[in-house]
């Protein structure tokens, strides 16, 4: 694991439980999707995406549209395209930041207008890329593939909450937008919010991505972003933040 070695111990919180909507779901809509005309761009926002999407197609050939009509193929980052891989997509675009904004920044190339897209993603993405692409001319279909939900068993994040009251952690990383809104639902069933906030204001925050560091925002922290949207660029840039401010204070 990254964070052992940089020398750090790591307390992993699972703040989010992702569930593949039913096989017959996905079918339906893409089935829909499909049968309204040609898609110029299949967009994966996430490698559980790609998952959900392929197990969908694995009794109907597993293969996306041929010939003429084969849409090109976007990933949102590398983990994405690996998964697409492994399906057997091996040309699919990755944009140079990996998040939304990389996405749009990628479509800005092109000439959007009529052109359809179709989006990949969970029940907790926003609509950003969504309205923005249909702002620069673009027919923009999201195909749901999974739920983002708060987990059964919240026992890691509890254990998170009691080490913040004690002291015990230096940094944390929030890996996506809806860690961050469950880590405050958990928390604020038992103290205001603002308890939370006064806990992590003498730890360094830190966020995957933009739209993560923009819920963190909302929520009320400030968290720091890596130029590069990967863990291994965002943990490492806490790690070297932790570090200056333990060598100031000696």
């Amino acid at each position: 694991m990254v964070v052992r070695k940089l020398g750090w111990n790591p307390f992993i919180v699972h703040a989010v439980e992702l569930k593949p909507l039913a096989r017959s779901s996905i079918l339906k809509e893409f089935s829909r999707v499909i049968g309204e005309g040609p898609i110029a761009w299949l967009v994966f926002m996430s490698s559980t995406g790609v998952d959900a999407f392929f197990d969908m197609l694995k009794p109907h050939s597993n293969s996306l549209p041929g010939g003429a009509d084969q849409p090109r193929v976007i990933a949102v980052g590398p983990m994405t395209s690996e998964a697409l891989i492994r399906h057997g997509v091996q040309s699919a675009v990755v944009p140079e930041k990996y998040s939304s904004g990389g996405i749009l920044d990628y479509f800005s190339k092109f000439e959007l207008k009529g052109r359809r897209v179709v989006l990949i993603r969970s029940s907790a993405a926003d609509d950003h890329l969504s309205v923005s692409l249909t702002s620069r001319g673009a027919f923009v279909e999201t195909i749901t593939v999974y739920r983002s939900i708060i987990p059964a068993n919240v026992e890691s994040m509890l254990g998170f909450l009691a080490g913040l009251e004690k002291g015990q952690f230096q940094a944390v990383l929030f890996t996506s937008a809806a860690s961050a809104s469950n880590l405050f639902s958990i928390a604020e069933r038992e103290n205001p919010r603002s308890h939370l906030i006064h806990l992590m204001s003498s730890t360094l925050v830190g966020a995957i991505g933009p739209a993560t560091g923009e819920r963190l925002r909302e929520l009320g922290l400030d968290p720091s972003v890596p130029e590069k949207y990967l863990v291994e660029n965002a943990i490492d840039e806490l790690v070297r933040k932790a570090e200056r401010t333990i060598y100031r204070e000696t």
